[in-house]
């Protein structure tokens, strides 16, 4: 962590001749509607609108961009009751701060006859660049939106012991962006999840039809965290794969269960992303962990062309391609192999899945967000100190940086 300071002065002669000649245009240009309510309450008074405007210019300076990659509206200054300065971070303002690598700005403004002065000090975190081979970005949310518009994921998982698989998928589904989430779980587990949750829909399913009956309007299913193994999760998860026509991301228990028997993929409808780490690859192409650690991309790009689903490879450099397509991603740390980081990245690919037509491009997205948060993580808490959660918080910072 470090500061980095920025610092402006105005003449107060300057701004009074501004107030004088043209006020009200002067004000529309670079004032927001909160800053001219508060002008207002201050009798319009010179030093004010001048300290205002010093500090706009101040952050700027901070951020690295001057008034123009972001411009005046953008840095709204608001007071508290006792009349001490502060910033207002809004979506514009809170994203050049990530690309710059600045988490936090203070501000103080001074004023006497003839001048009125601003300082902003920022707190410095590493800055962010996304690497040339990750090109795919998320568009930009309209004004005119509700939640339904990006995506209805539900998740299939949990077993006794094993709950916190889904609630890591889930949330790993809504700090990506997703519109509504859902929780399928057995009956008689659903109100111990329902307790660790809130934003959260949980439904409950005891057999195949009221898991049918849970998918109906999902837009996309995440399949498998923390599920088990037994003769009713793998008759489940076939008949899942088999009726749900939408989108699916199968993982952990919902890639073991197939084990035997992966050509049930083969007769999907919907789109499949698989999410194996090498030990279920292994299990999956009949050979063991070592060949396919030492063929990654071979064995990623075989499963994929032969089953016609996206494969996520994951792992130090994690791979995904569709048996053409090949990405090989650079975002991500050591500290990452920690307990249900694998059920954040299945939540964050069933959120993109369920909001991006192509699901290579969906797949790649969520494995460099993945990365880039865990790497978010690892700056604020270390490789050694991170657990799944920290991953989990930094996920909208990592999703606002690929947002065109």
């Amino acid at each position: 962590m470090g500061i980095r300071t920025g610092v402006d002065i105005v003449s107060n002669k300057r701004i009074e001749k501004l107030m004088e000649s043209k006020r009200d245009s002067f004000y529309r240009r670079i004032f927001c509607d909160a800053e001219i309510e508060y002008l207002e309450t201050r009798n319009h008074s010179i030093g004010t609108v001048a300290g205002i405007y010093s500090a706009k210019e101040a952050v700027s300076k901070v951020l690295g961009t001057g008034i123009g990659q972001i411009s005046w509206k953008d840095i709204a200054i608001n007071h508290e009751d006792g009349g001490r300065p502060y910033l207002v971070y809004n979506y514009k303002l809170q994203r050049i701060m990530d690309f710059a690598g600045v988490r936090h700005i203070d501000i103080s403004i001074s004023n006497e006859e003839e001048y009125s002065m601003a300082i902003a000090v920022g707190e410095t975190t590493k800055n962010y660049e996304i690497p040339e081979n990750m090109t795919f970005r998320l568009p930009k949310r309209p004004l005119d939106t509700h939640k339904g518009n990006f995506g209805r994921i539900g998740v299939i998982g949990g077993s006794q012991g094993m709950l916190g698989a889904v609630y890591l998928a889930t949330y790993g589904a809504l700090r990506s962006g997703a519109g509504l989430v859902h929780a399928i779980i057995e009956t008689e587990l659903a109100r111990d999840f329902g307790l660790k949750v809130v934003e959260v829909m949980v439904r409950e399913a005891s057999d195949i039809y009221a898991y049918r009956k849970a998918q109906e309007g999902l837009d996309s299913l995440v399949l498998g965290p923390g599920y088990g193994l037994g003769e009713k999760q793998k008759s489940n998860i076939e008949d899942c794969l088999l009726n749900f026509e939408n989108p699916v991301v199968l993982d952990a228990d919902g890639l073991n269960s197939l084990s035997d028997n992966p050509t049930i993929i083969r007769h999907r409808k919907g789109k499949t992303i698989i999410t194996p780490h090498p030990g279920e690859m292994g299990r999956l192409l009949k050979m063991s962990t070592a060949d396919v650690q030492n063929d990654r991309e071979g064995a990623a790009r075989e499963f994929a062309k032969t089953y016609g689903v996206v494969t996520v490879l994951k792992g130090h450099n994690t791979i995904v391609t569709d048996g053409e397509r090949m990405y090989v991603n650079k975002s991500g740390n050591p500290g990452m192999a920690t307990a249900g980081s694998g059920d954040i990245l299945s939540g964050v690919a069933g959120t993109f899945l369920a909001q991006v037509e192509d699901s290579f491009e969906a797949a790649v997205m969520a494995v460099y967000v993945h990365g880039l948060a865990g790497d978010m993580a690892k700056d604020e808490k270390g490789e050694y100190g991170m657990i799944a959660s920290d991953i989990v918080e930094n996920l909208p910072r990592a999703v606002n940086l690929i947002v065109e």
